[in-house]
């Protein structure tokens, strides 16, 4: 009886102590990166960013689907490029203190925040 009052004691502790890992990651590609835009392309969710996107600043005629603009590109490491494949969380856009210049290179509307940049796959 004692064993059992303490088993259902601790269980509240024990609940919260559970690791949920890294939460709802999304696989993109990094579309366009400029000093005014940082664009990415989502690869396994269809319902996050805009269709039909084109990028005017590489002369494409190529409509692309899925695609945001990352509201805090200044958070995210020189390293990546253009064609690299990323996994990273998405959060809602909120205020940033990145430096953007001036230009206007027509960045999709759909904005978000990332997190957790990583180019390992998800768990």
């Amino acid at each position: 009886m004692k064993k059992g009052l303490l088993i259902i004691a601790l269980l509240p502790f024990f609940a919260f102590q559970c690791d949920k890992g890294r939460g709802k990651c999304v696989k993109g590609k990094v579309i366009r990166i400029s000093c005014a835009s940082y664009v990415i392309q989502v690869l396994n969710n269809d319902s996050i960013g805009e269709d039909q996107w084109q990028n005017s600043m590489g002369g494409e005629q190529t409509g692309y689907d899925n695609v945001f603009s990352v509201s805090n590109k200044c958070k995210i490491p020189s390293s990546y490029k253009a064609g690299d494949i990323i996994y990273f969380d998405l959060d809602k856009p909120a205020p940033s203190d990145c430096v953007v210049c001036m230009m206007y290179d027509a960045p999709p509307k759909t904005q978000y925040q990332v997190k957790n940049i990583s180019t390992s796959p998800c768990e």
